[in-house]
């Protein structure tokens, strides 16, 4: 499968793990393996970076090096050099703290979609290249429920398939749920 992240969100991470902006990809080289993003302030000072590229079915995770350079005659962009991918699927994966709203609205059972009546608004606190944790309703998941969860930032938006591994009463209000993101193809190259 060929590689394409142009139009995918792109969350950009600064070197302490904070997110310092959420950008999307409007272009993509392969040959030099860099994306290209409108001029950002926030990064006007940052070399270095740590950057997720949500793309389904599981996010791709890098290291970057942001150059500034033309889009075009009038607008100013960044360029963001990626390299050391996260290929390990493991618990010592870096994680990267979020505050998104998300969406479920589609439970996956015997490999097949059912659309479910109400959707389920989640908030996400933090993702890495193997999976996520959010928050909702008490008891609205069990572990080994998949399903098609709908991460909205801003305009953008990306559905990912997920399964619950994990989930614990955070509080009388809410669980935290974690999950592993689901590559039905098993190829990410």
């Amino acid at each position: 499968m060929k590689r394409d992240f142009i139009a995918c969100n792109a969350l950009i991470y600064n070197e302490d793990r904070d997110l310092i902006a959420n950008a999307k990809v409007l272009d993509y080289d392969s040959y030099e393996n860099s994306i290209m993003i409108k001029n950002i302030p926030a990064l006007d000072n940052i070399n270095r970076c740590e950057v997720v590229i949500l793309t389904a079915p599981t996010p791709y995770v890098y290291k970057g090096t942001i150059y500034k350079t033309a889009i075009n005659k009038a607008e100013s962009g960044k360029r963001i050099n990626l390299y050391n991918e996260n290929r390990t699927d493991n618990r010592k994966e870096v994680r990267y703290k979020i505050n998104s709203s998300a969406a479920i609205d589609e439970l996956i059972y015997d490999d097949k979609a059912y659309h479910m009546h109400t959707r389920i608004e989640v908030q996400l606190i933090n993702i890495s290249k193997g999976g996520a944790r959010f928050r909702s309703k008490p008891n609205a998941f069990v572990i080994g429920n998949r399903f098609h969860i709908q991460i909205q930032n801003g305009e953008m938006s990306t559905q990912l398939l997920a399964e619950v591994v994990n989930a614990y009463s955070a509080s009388s209000e809410y669980f935290e749920y974690g999950c592993r993101f689901i590559d039905v193809d098993g190829d990410r190259s």
